[in-house]
């Protein structure tokens, strides 16, 4: 599977911003595989949304990334 240096520079903020392990990587990197199209997409989704703010935590009920996403295009701000 070839991927971008963008794609690249994406999954290794999201592994690092976890604290994936080297058994974790290759495990999101064999289910990438798997489904290119759509985990390929979500790892860009989900690394942009954290550099914007988004987090899952206690105080917002642990908010999955549409809903996140949703609220945030709703009111107008690129996520």
């Amino acid at each position: 599977m070839k991927v971008s240096k963008q794609f690249l520079r994406d999954f290794a903020y999201v592994a690092n911003l976890y604290g994936w392990n080297a058994a974790d990587i290759e495990e999101a990197k064999a289910q990438t595989r798997a489904s290119p199209a759509e985990l390929g997409a979500y790892w860009v989704r989900l690394a942009a949304a954290h550099r914007a703010g988004y987090q899952q935590a206690k105080d917002n009920n642990f908010m999955r990334l549409e809903c996140w996403e949703r609220a945030h295009s709703a009111r107008g701000v690129a996520a």
